[in-house]
C-alpha cells in the first residue's frame, strides 16, 4: 500500500488516542460539499501512544462514527486513513546527479542512517519533487513502521473497509490548510492537541520537517490544577472561562500556564532559528498558522504573534474545498473545524480522481 498515492472513492479517516474522526466529501458540479462528518470518542487504552490494543473495539467504534455521520451517514468502503505522526517519518533527500545506483537503491543508501527506524521493517514510499539544473533529484521519502500499518489495516478490515492509503497526519494537515495559490511562501503550521504539540515546516510543494513537544493542553490543565488545588477537569474548564487573559481573576489562570506558554514559544523560537541556518538561499518563513482542538483557546494567536514576532493565524480547512468568497458557509463553524483539519485534508485527497458512494 503507497503511502503517497492517490485513490478515488475514498473518506478520510484520523485515528488518535482519543477519538476518531471521519469525513468524506463530494463533487457537485465543479464544486466541493462535505457530504458527511464525525467525531467519535473512544474509551481509554483502546489506543495507546498510537498504537492499536484492542482492535475489536476500535473497528466496532469505526462503524458506529460512519454510521453517526452528519448530514448523511458515510457509506464508501474505500478509506485513506491518518497514521499518528509519532509514528511516521518524513525527509527530503537530495540524490546526485549520475548515481550509479538505481533510484530504489539511491533512497535507501540516503535515509538510511537519518530515520531512526528498521527500514527493512517498514513500509518506505517515495515521490520525486523537483529535478534541479545539475540533474539533481529532491525527492519526499515517508518510513512508517509495518507493524503500525498493519494493525489499522487489520481494524479497517473488521469494519468491512477497504484501506487504500496510510498518510502521515502531517501531509494531510498540510493539504488542508496551505493554499499555494495564494501563498507559496514557507510556512510553519503548529498542530496544539490534547496530549502534544506538534510543528510543521512546510515549503513548496511539501513538508520539509516534522517534530512535536509534550507541552500541550493536558500540561496546561495540569499546570492550573496545581496552582488552583482542584482536579484536571476543573482545570480546563477554568482555561476554556479565561483563554490567556490577564484581566481580573484570570491573571492567576494565566500565570500557572506562563512557565509552559514560554517553553512553548522559546521551542518555536528555535525552530524558526534552525530554518532561516538551514535554508539561506530560501524565503524567511512568512507565517504561523495554528490548528488542533487547543487552538481554540482565547488570546493564542495574537500571544503567539507577540512573542515570536510573526504573523500567527487560525488554520481555515475550508480553504482548498469551498468558494468561500462566493457565500459559501461551512457546515461545522470556523473554531470547531480546527479540531478537524487532519480529517478533511484526508478527505480532500479522496476527491482527487472521483467519489463513489
Amino acid at each position: 500500500m503507497s503511502i503517497f498515492s492517490n485513490n478515488l472513492n475514498a473518506f478520510g479517516l484520523d485515528f488518535s488516542d482519543r477519538a476518531i474522526k471521519v469525513a468524506q466529501l463530494v463533487e457537485k458540479k465543479g464544486k466541493l460539499s462535505l457530504y458527511g462528518y464525525q467525531r467519535e470518542e473512544i474509551p481509554e487504552g483502546i489506543i495507546e501512544d498510537g498504537e492499536v490494543k484492542k482492535p475489536e473495539e476500535l473497528a466496532v467504534f469505526v462503524k458506529k462514527a460512519l454510521a453517526s455521520a452528519k448530514p448523511s451517514p458515510i457509506k464508501s468502503k474505500f478509506v485513506i486513513y491518518s497514521i499518528p505522526e509519532t509514528k511516521g517519518f518524513i525527509r527530503v533527500v537530495k540524490i546526485s546527479p549520475g548515481s550509479k545506483e538505481s533510484l530504489e537503491s539511491a533512497v535507501f543508501s540516503e535515509i538510511g542512517q537519518s530515520f531512526p527506524i528498521s527500514l527493512e521493517e517498514s513500509y518506505v514510499d517515495w515521490q520525486v519533487l523537483n529535478e534541479n539544473e545539475d540533474g539533481s533529484l529532491e525527492i519526499l521519502v515517508a518510513a512508517v513502521p509495518q507493524l503500525v500499518v498493519d494493525s489499522y489495516s487489520e481494524v479497517l478490515n473488521m469494519a468491512g473497509l477497504k484501506p487504500v492509503a496510510a498518510e502521515i497526519e502531517s501531509i494531510a494537515i498540510s493539504r488542508s490548510l496551505v493554499n499555494e495559490k495564494i501563498s507559496q511562501k514557507p510556512t510553519l503550521i503548529i498542530d496544539l492537541g490534547k496530549d502534544r504539540t506538534g510543528f510543521i515546516i512546510f515549503k513548496s510543494p511539501t513538508v520539509q520537517f516534522t517534530a512535536s513537544i509534550p507541552v500541550c493542553g493536558r500540561e496546561l490543565n495540569k499546570a492550573i490544577a496545581r496552582k488552583f488545588d482542584i482536579s484536571e477537569d476543573e482545570a480546563e474548564k477554568l482555561r476554556d472561562q479565561c483563554g490567556l487573559s490577564v484581566k481580573a481573576d484570570c491573571e492567576k489562570v494565566y500565570r500557572a500556564m506562563e512557565y509552559n506558554l514560554n517553553e512553548m514559544t522559546g521551542y518555536i523560537e528555535r525552530l524558526l532559528g534552525y530554518y532561516h541556518e538551514h535554508y539561506k538561499d530560501e524565503p524567511d518563513i512568512s507565517k504561523v498558522i495554528i490548528c488542533g482542538g487547543e487552538s481554540r483557546m482565547a488570546g493564542l494567536s495574537s500571544f503567539l504573534s507577540l512573542k515570536i514576532k510573526k504573523e500567527v493565524e487560525k488554520g481555515n480547512p475550508w480553504i482548498n474545498i469551498m468558494s468561500l468568497g462566493d457565500g459559501e458557509v461551512p457546515f461545522i463553524s470556523r473554531n470547531d473545524s480546527l479540531i478537524f483539519v487532519t480529517v478533511l485534508g484526508l478527505a480532500l485527497r479522496g476527491t482527487e480522481e472521483g467519489l463513489l458512494i
